[in-house]
């Protein structure tokens, strides 16, 4: 996955690092054209003084010796006078290759060494100034590269800056990128406009138009599935009691089949029942406020609900509380998931069996636990029975396959734990809910 920030880096620094050497290098070429033209001008006034100097008097103007670490490395002149049939009358420095110019003015000669002349031609005598291109050269580069020193070091510093502009810039993408993860079916928000750039508005009114869409399509689901679940409640409350009118009306085999048809009409008005309590668990809107509660006295209310049902299937159905634990979360929240995990239990504990209900804290949380005798569940399948409509392949049990994963959806809403393991004891299965505890 490429970077958004690394691509900008990767074209920004190469261009901001080509600019500076393209800088030095226009640099470098101002810093010759100035400084060769002034050192033009001083060796052609030195021509200049040398011819006056012959004006005035008839002999030669003394010429001073100089050596070759002078005229390479400080740069002194080399003065030569000439006859105007080019013959050399003297010289401040044997320079043997090279012979009078042709034309007056300056010239660049290569003849024993590069150099740079000035030439005055007259008569009877020419004079023809000589300076190392050598030196000239390293004089220009000397102060090019004094020039370029600071931008050189800025380098580095405008490296950092150019990195924070860039991070900077950015940064409204990152807090659209924030404000979209914490989205989710139960909190639809529309992305900020306020100081977003002009490039990202576009993006960010699509957004929100796709998010106000995808609103309405789970709000139009939700209704549905809460309109339908309450439609079907009437017929099937009518059924149930024309089945008990129709029971002492009908003897002999058609009681066994009435059974049965009872039996479906209730597991089919369970499962109305847990869609809708689905429904209206995953409904969006304000969710409430969490509050200060006793889990004992939530446990005493589920485990008296559904008293009747262990009675029924002739299962021992025990609640032991070795600690007071005050936590605060969601009542509904917690109804939800103690009402479901207590009555999966019951539903897929065999007769004769029992289920037992413990609260307890440990190490600042609260954890409570459901332990059955039923024949637990393959260690593969564990978070399978969580999703939706996920029944155990040859489990005989009445059951929907939504009570555990109604469970689940209540836990995550409430940031509450939820686990499930096989018993090491026995078989059955362990159902484990930990909270935080309130200090």
């Amino acid at each position: 996955m490429t970077s958004v920030k690394r691509q900008l880096l990767a074209w920004l620094l190469p261009l901001y690092v080509g600019s500076a050497i393209v800088a030095m290098l226009v640099s470098y070429r101002q810093y010759e054209a100035s400084i060769g033209a002034f050192m033009d001008g001083q060796i052609h006034a030195l021509a200049n003084s040398q011819l006056q100097q012959l004006a005035i008097s008839t002999a030669l103007p003394p010429v001073r010796s100089v050596d070759e670490e002078h005229i390479q490395h400080a740069g002194t002149p080399v003065i030569q006078f000439w006859t105007r049939d080019g013959k050399l009358l003297a010289s401040s420095s044997a320079v043997p290759a090279l012979g009078l110019q042709s034309t007056t003015g300056p010239h660049t000669v290569v003849a024993g060494g590069n150099w740079r002349t000035y030439t005055l031609l007259s008569s009877p005598v020419s004079v023809q100034i000589l300076q190392s291109n050598e030196f000239r050269h390293r004089v220009m580069l000397d102060s090019a590269w004094k020039s370029a020193e600071p931008v050189l070091l800025l380098i580095p510093l405008s490296v950092v800056l150019l990195w924070l502009a860039v991070y900077r810039a950015l940064r409204p993408l990152d807090h659209v990128v924030q404000t979209i993860t914490r989205q989710d079916e139960r909190n639809f928000v529309e992305l900020p406009l306020e100081k977003a750039p002009a490039e990202l508005i576009p993006l960010i009114e699509s957004m929100n138009g796709l998010l106000a869409r995808l609103q309405e399509a789970f709000a139009t689901q939700q209704r549905f599935v809460q309109d339908a679940a309450h439609e079907l409640r009437t017929p099937l409350a009518a059924l149930v009691l024309q089945a008990e009118r129709l029971r002492g009306k009908v003897g002999g085999t058609a009681l066994e089949e009435l059974d049965r048809l009872e039996a479906g009409i209730q597991r089919l008005h369970r499962l109305v029942d847990q869609l809708l309590k689905l429904a209206r668990q995953e409904a969006s809107g304000p969710r409430a406020e969490p509050t200060q509660v006793d889990l004992r006295d939530i446990l005493k209310e589920c485990v008296s609900e559904l008293l009747p049902l262990a009675d029924q299937r002739q299962i021992d159905l025990g609640f032991k509380v070795f600690d007071e634990s005050r936590v605060c979360a969601d009542v509904n929240d917690l109804r939800s998931i103690f009402d479901n995990i207590l009555d999966n239990a019951l539903r897929y504990t065999p007769a004769g069996g029992s289920v037992d209900v413990s609260l307890q804290s440990v190490s600042g949380e609260v954890t409570v636990e459901f332990a059955d005798t039923g024949p637990g569940i393959s260690p593969a399948l564990l978070d399978r029975v969580f999703d939706r409509f996920y029944r155990v392949v040859g489990n005989t049990a009445h059951g929907s396959g939504l009570g555990l994963s109604i469970a689940r959806s209540a836990a995550l809403r409430g940031g509450i734990s939820v686990e499930l393991m096989n018993r090491q004891d026995r078989s059955g299965l362990l159902a484990r809910v930990r909270l935080p505890r309130t200090t």
